[in-house]
């Protein structure tokens, strides 16, 4: 919900749109880890987050999620870089990702429709991480 700066002892910085792993609870705090940050475990504020029911997530827009995210990463190099044609091609597929995924999460495909998307979201991955 909000950018938290981790301005405690042993505060887990987190932004916006971060994933959480929660590992304990108080009554006004959790404590985590964040896949962005591997190998960090810290506090985080409640009220800073926003929970969801897994088993109501799509996997194929949580992977398309997680790929997302880590083709960002890639995308930064690939342009300090300057390779200018992996760069153009890499930023075309994650922004019809990016397309697929708001699609997908509307909810106002058909079955059929949905079905065909989510190939096109795991063709375009396994384009991608080749």
């Amino acid at each position: 919900i909000h950018n938290w700066h981790g301005d405690v002892t042993h505060g887990l910085a987190l932004d916006v749109g971060d994933c959480v792993e929660i590992l304990e609870e108080t009554t006004y705090w959790f404590r985590g880890t964040c896949p962005r940050k591997p190998r960090k475990v810290g506090l985080f504020p409640k009220s800073y987050i926003h929970l969801k029911d897994l088993s109501k997530v799509d996997p194929v827009v949580a992977e398309c999620t997680l790929v997302l995210r880590e083709w960002s990463e890639i995308w930064k190099r690939l342009f300090v870089e300057r390779e200018e044609y992996k760069f153009t091609s890499l930023r075309k597929v994650m922004l019809a990702l990016l397309e697929s995924r708001r699609e997908l999460l509307s909810s106002t495909l058909t079955q059929d429709q949905t079905y065909e998307l989510q190939m096109k979201v795991i063709s375009k991955i396994d384009w991608g991480n080749r």
